[in-house]
């Protein structure tokens, strides 16, 4: 295993890259005020799922191997960092980088029984996912994994959402029907919910993710949907700041969704601003350079630039 850079953002967010024979690694560690170290962690080495918000493949969809990444690769990462630098007592493992969990969930599993085996913190567990349809629900609480999971909705529509993400293969009602399922499961286990009540700002096992692009999820049709959604199923909402792509900008209409849908949807609604934003830390960013390359010049004097501003002795 080779680090290839370490990078901290003005909010204290620090981004490692790796690479070892199959690809790159990116893991990414967030200082939480609550002293808890969160650590993004990716699933695969690459992904050409060619979700449209994502700026690492909207464009790239199918151009590059997906592959997963095996436990000893990314515990060795882990290590790499925690042994270094961290020094929590409370571990947040957030399976949000580069690939889809459920594509690669035995890596999830094993994390977790390493970490919880191999050291005295404790440990919890989230995930992000457009694909409920592959999620083994019972082999999570069998296992007695404290796995939070957010949906990534980004349209109520489902013709609107095969959009965003072509890889959807389920109806948006059928995904809210087994997050339904998953929030009734997880809640007869006390100590997952206390877990999650140590390790989050709200206990409940699920969440919806939701991005506002202008002129593509943000219409009237749209919020009045995601009401609905919220009079139905009443699970948390969180609005989450979206990072413009070349092609995709942040709607103008995010603070009066904010607003109707605080007061309208009938669960709890947030707004999040992903950190690390200028190091590409989250939520679909990443640092495109080490996973495709610079095609110009210019591309790889951008990269350079960066480099320079951001890098950090490891």
């Amino acid at each position: 295993m080779k680090l290839l850079g370490r990078f901290r953002d003005e909010d204290g967010t620090e981004k490692f890259v790796f690479s070892d024979e199959n690809g790159i690694i990116e893991v990414t560690w967030i200082k939480n005020k609550e002293g808890i170290a969160v650590f993004c962690l990716p699933t695969h080495y690459y992904c050409n799922l060619g979700c449209k918000f994502c700026h690492l493949t909207e464009s790239n969809n199918g151009k590059k191997e997906m592959k997963p990444i095996s436990s000893e690769s990314l515990i060795e990462c882990v290590n790499f960092i925690s042994e270094r630098y961290i020094n929590h007592d409370k571990v947040l493992f957030s399976f949000m980088g580069v690939g889809e969990p459920f594509l690669n969930i035995d890596l999830v599993f094993d994390i977790y029984k390493y970490f919880k085996s191999e050291s005295n913190k404790k440990v919890s567990l989230a995930l992000a996912s457009m694909m409920l349809t592959l999620s083994p629900f019972e082999e999570i609480i069998k296992e007695g994994l404290p796995l939070k999971i957010h949906f990534s909705l980004h349209s109520p529509i489902d013709a609107k959402r095969k959009e965003v993400i072509p890889s959807a293969r389920t109806s948006i009602s059928e995904c809210l029907g087994l997050l339904e399922k998953y929030d009734s499961i997880v809640k007869n286990y006390p100590y997952i919910i206390e877990n999650f009540s140590n390790f989050h700002q709200r206990p409940s096992p699920t969440e919806i993710h939701y991005t506002i692009i202008e002129g593509v999820n943000d219409s009237e049709k749209d919020l009045s949907e995601m009401i609905k959604i919220g009079d139905c199923y009443k699970i948390p909402l969180k609005l989450i700041k979206f990072n413009p792509t070349k092609n995709l900008k942040r709607s103008s209409k995010e603070k009066f969704w904010l607003k109707e849908l605080s007061e309208k949807y009938n669960a709890p609604v947030s707004f999040y601003i992903p950190p690390g934003l200028n190091i590409g830390s989250s939520c679909g960013q990443f640092t495109k350079h080490y996973y495709l390359g610079s095609n110009t010049k210019e591309e790889l004097e951008e990269f350079k630039r960066w480099k320079k501003k951001y890098q950090v002795s490891s």
